[in-house]
């Protein structure tokens, strides 16, 4: 194991990556609770991948679809009953990059963990249970149908996209959920949830070199060698949107708006790049900016604007949303103006700039909080930030305006969710 340590944070991680190309990232921590997580580098913007020279494509929301059935065995076995009957918590969730499958416990922690390995490792398939997983799953994506803030969301990457994977819903479309078959899920499966193509991440109250010795009698039962990682196809992304505005109707009271920016993504390291649009938006947008004191006596908004941003291929996706009662065009132009407005002091800068700082301390006090902050390193960067402090910290408010003032929020897409008239 090679132990790194988070600059000025006083928290350690050993590393060590298995023979079969398993990464493991092991935090030891002084506490009873347990967090762990199984990261499966394949998400739902993964519509298309090469292995061993074949060229396989596959339907929008099957690797939502795999994340579900990972949970029926052959014998059985729920692995979520066996969680609860150790008083854990367990979840799993897809994104458009990874597929992640996570507990936190503080008791029978091998247990839970053998459980967590045994849910990734041992697919089970059939034609019944296949058909059985659609009704599901078609349920869940009709509820997302009626829901105003999916719609948008949804609606507006279709308008951000035209070529782009990201187009799609993490879900799929009705269609594309009754088009997977037991074939393709093993086509998937085979291809992604391979060691080599996953890593695992474990944070708190356990033993370390029982921990690793555990997880290696593991891997060693299991026999799996060294598999080259498939090839992931992606498609060539034009800079200008699909379309600038759209109105969609559904039975809601209240008018849903978001605002989706597509930037290219400026000439620089990723990590920093991040971090300079997290300062901008907490600038812009966060409970201690300007904005919630310019909207806060304006009856006709009715919640707090909510934004983030992520990286789709070559671009940088911001997302602006709130939901207003009636006058919609007013809170727009609010919204475009503030973001385009590069106009601010360097005590705000450094204001926020010590907000994210404090909270990058706190990363050691939550054992999940910790476990997730390595997990997302790792499937962002390709490795776990140990220089996140002195990143922030070395951050000025003239290289923060610096990179602002290149920053081209023209390309961009309207969306709205009303009741229709």
């Amino acid at each position: 194991m090679e132990k790194k340590t988070f600059k000025n944070l006083d928290l350690d991680v050993f590393e060590e990556t298995l023979p079969n190309g398993l990464r493991l990232f092991l935090c030891p921590m002084p506490r009873h609770e347990v967090a762990a997580q199984m990261t499966v580098l394949f998400g739902g913007s993964v519509l298309e991948f090469e292995l061993n020279g074949k060229d396989i494509k596959v339907p929008a929301g099957i690797a939502h679809f795999l994340e579900h059935k990972m949970f029926e065995k052959e014998d059985g076995t729920d692995p979520l009953k066996v969680y609860e009957s150790t008083g854990a918590y367990a979840n799993a969730f897809t994104t458009p990059y990874i597929t992640a499958y996570h507990f936190e416990g503080g008791d029978d922690f091998f247990k839970n963990l053998k459980n967590l390995l045994d849910t990734v490792h041992k697919p089970y398939f059939t034609d019944e249970n296949v058909l059985k997983e659609k009704g599901i799953i078609t349920q869940e994506k009709k509820n997302t149908l009626d829901e105003p803030r999916s719609v948008a969301y949804d609606k507006s990457n279709e308008n951000l996209f035209k070529n782009s994977y990201f187009k799609n819903s993490v879900l799929g479309s009705l269609k594309d959920i009754n088009s997977i078959t037991k074939e393709m899920l093993y086509d998937c499966y085979n291809a992604f949830y391979h060691p080599s193509n996953m890593y695992l991440t474990i944070t708190g109250g356990f033993e370390l070199d029982k921990t690793l010795d555990f997880i290696k009698k593991y891997y060693e039962d299991l026999g799996l060698s060294y598999q080259k990682p498939p090839i992931k196809i992606s498609k060539k992304e034009p800079e200008t949107v699909v379309r600038e505005k759209e109105i969609i109707h559904k039975n809601t009271e209240n008018k849903e708006i978001l605002i989706s920016y597509k930037v290219k993504t400026p000439n620089e390291n990723k990590v920093i790049t991040d971090l300079y649009f997290s300062l901008l938006l907490n600038l812009k947008f966060s409970e201690i900016s300007d904005f919630p004191d310019i909207t806060f006596n304006d009856e006709n908004i009715i919640t707090d604007v909510g934004c983030n941003f992520y990286k789709a291929d070559d671009y940088y996706i911001i997302n602006v949303g709130i939901t207003v009662k009636e006058d919609t065009e007013k809170i727009i132009n609010l919204i475009d103006n503030a973001i385009n407005d590069k106009n601010y002091s360097e005590k705000e800068f450094n204001l926020i700039k010590k907000v994210l700082l404090s909270s990058v301390v706190l990363l050691t006090e939550k054992v999940p909080r910790t476990r997730d902050s390595i997990s997302s390193d790792i499937y962002l960067y390709g490795n776990v930030n140990y220089d996140i402090y002195d990143a922030y910290k070395n951050i000025t408010y003239d290289k923060f305006k610096e990179f602002v003032s290149k920053l081209d929020f023209s390309n961009k897409t309207i969306t709205i969710v009303e009741k229709e008239i």
